[in-house]
């Protein structure tokens, strides 16, 4: 009976432990998050090899290569580096657009996360 009751208490702690830890998360996702969904809301355009994308496919992409690249980011300049600077295919820099005004898309990532206190 002791038994029992030690191992439910045990069970609850790892559980109240891994609960915690998952609503805490991981500070820099979670600053990744918060400059994806700032990208999200901008209503700029990015421009990949050329085509013109809207700011939700541009966040549907960056979050692709973000995926793809998460185990080698450890940093938002990584981020940016490795999700929002250039294609992988062509070797061509992104761009964004924004009010008719083109800039390139990595300097205007860490415009963005500058703004939100992230760099």
């Amino acid at each position: 009976m002791v038994l029992k009751t030690l191992q439910r208490i045990l069970i609850l702690a790892l559980f109240t432990c891994h609960s915690l830890a998952l609503a805490n998360g991981n500070p820099l996702h979670n600053q990744i998050q918060t400059l994806i969904d700032d990208v999200g809301e901008s209503g700029c355009y990015f421009v990949r090899n050329g085509k013109k994308h809207s700011s939700a496919e541009g966040v549907e992409h960056i979050t692709r290569k973000y995926k793809h690249f998460r185990g080698d980011i450890d940093s938002i300049d990584g981020f940016i580096e490795l999700t929002s600077t250039k294609s992988l295919f062509t070797g061509e820099r992104y761009q964004v657009s924004c009010e008719g005004n083109s800039v390139d898309a990595a300097i205007w990532m860490q415009g963005r996360a500058t703004r939100l206190g992230l760099l």
